[in-house]
């Protein structure tokens, strides 16, 4: 019997062809299932009244014409919070009311993890002014005041389970003094 060249039927490439999703597919699921666990996430913390006016927010206005509470002048509002400080994080609906259309402030976004931290005191860690990104090796410097907090770490409950323990990243307008 003659034995065929080439690959076989079960060749490694044409299995993983059939067996993966496709990868925009997938990008759309998990597109998806993110802005899905932000409106829970709203509404949790907001109740239905307040997630309303986001769905609806969302829905009538293109991102890039969406503004935050950042114009107001009681956000701008500066502490200069120094490392051994004392603050208090501010409620969930406050902070969500400092966020743009991307759950943004000033670049930096609100994620679901650091929720869990919200009206809960800690001590300042350290004030951020440059970071690496690690993707490019690119140094940035930081304008808006950002501080880090002792002990607040990303457990990566909503990216995957990631273990990678990355401090999180704090706005001033987010904190206040705690007495």
């Amino acid at each position: 019997m003659e034995e065929k060249s080439g690959f076989c039927q079960y060749h490694r490439r044409d299995v993983e062809d059939s067996s993966l999703p496709h990868a925009r597919l997938t990008q759309f699921r998990r597109n998806a299932w993110l802005v899905l666990n932000r409106y829970v996430l709203y509404l949790r913390v907001m109740g239905p009244r307040g997630l309303g006016p986001r769905i609806l927010a969302d829905v009538g206005l293109p991102r890039y014409a969406r503004r935050s509470a950042w114009s107001n002048r009681e956000s701008r509002r500066v502490l200069r919070l120094q490392p051994g400080e004392w603050v208090e994080v501010r409620s969930a609906k406050e902070i969500f009311a400092t966020l743009d259309g991307y759950d943004k402030m000033r670049g930096l976004q609100f994620t679901p993890e650091m929720a869990k931290f919200c009206g809960r005191r800690f001590r300042v860690y350290k004030r951020v002014q440059n970071i690496i990104l690690e993707g490019s090796g690119e140094l940035r410097r930081i304008n808006s005041p950002t501080v880090l907090l002792e002990g607040v770490i990303c457990d990566g409950s909503a990216h995957g389970k990631c273990d990678k323990s990355c401090f999180l990243y704090w706005r001033e307008q987010w904190l206040k003094r705690a007495p």
